[in-house]
C-alpha cells in the first residue's frame, strides 16, 4: 500500500477555527490507516502535542479515538468539543497565534533551508518549512510513480 504524505498545512483550520486540527486528524488517520509515510510524527510532539496540550486533550484516546472509528473531519470537531477541556475564544486564538509564528528548531531549519535552496537565514518559520517538506515529499512520490 503506497504511502500517502500529510499534504494538509498547520495553517490550515476546520469551522471549530483551531489551526493544525485537520492536519492532525490527517496524521493520525494515515497512521491508522498504515499509510503515514516513515518519519512523520502523529500525535506526539511538535503541533500535536501543543495542540493536545493547550485544549486538554487526552492524546491517548484522541489517537486511539481517530485509528480506531476512522472519523471523517467533522466527526472529528464533535469529539474535540465533547473531550476538550477548554476551547474558550481566547484559548483558540492565543494557540493560533503561536503556531502561525512558530519558528523551527534552528538545526533543522538550517537544514530545509539548504534542501530547498533559501539562502534568507532568518526564514524560520515552521509551517512554512513544514510545508516545503511535505510539498517535495508528494512531488517526490507523484513523480517516481509517474516514471515507474
Amino acid at each position: 500500500m503506497e504511502e500517502i504524505v500529510p499534504s494538509i498545512s498547520s495553517s490550515v483550520m476546520g469551522p471549530l477555527g483551531i489551526v493544525h486540527l485537520p492536519r492532525l486528524w490527517l496524521k493520525i488517520l494515515l497512521h491508522g490507516c498504515g499509510r503515514l509515510p516513515e518519519g512523520y510524527r502523529c500525535g506526539r510532539g511538535g503541533f500535536d502535542e501543543a495542540l493536545t496540550t493547550q485544549f486538554g486533550i487526552d492524546p491517548d484516546a484522541f489517537i486511539r479515538f481517530i485509528e480506531t472509528e476512522k472519523p471523517d473531519y467533522q466527526a472529528t470537531e464533535r469529539w474535540v468539543v465533547q473531550n476538550a477541556k477548554d476551547l474558550s475564544p481566547q484559548t483558540v486564538a492565543a494557540f493560533n497565534t503561536h503556531i502561525r509564528t512558530a519558528n523551527m528548531r534552528a538545526e533543522t531549519a538550517t537544514e530545509r533551508r539548504a534542501r530547498f535552496a533559501i539562502a534568507d537565514q532568518s526564514f524560520a518559520n515552521a509551517i512554512a518549512l513544514n510545508d516545503l517538506d511535505d510539498w517535495a515529499g508528494l512531488h517526490e512520490r507523484l513523480t517516481r510513480a509517474a516514471s515507474a
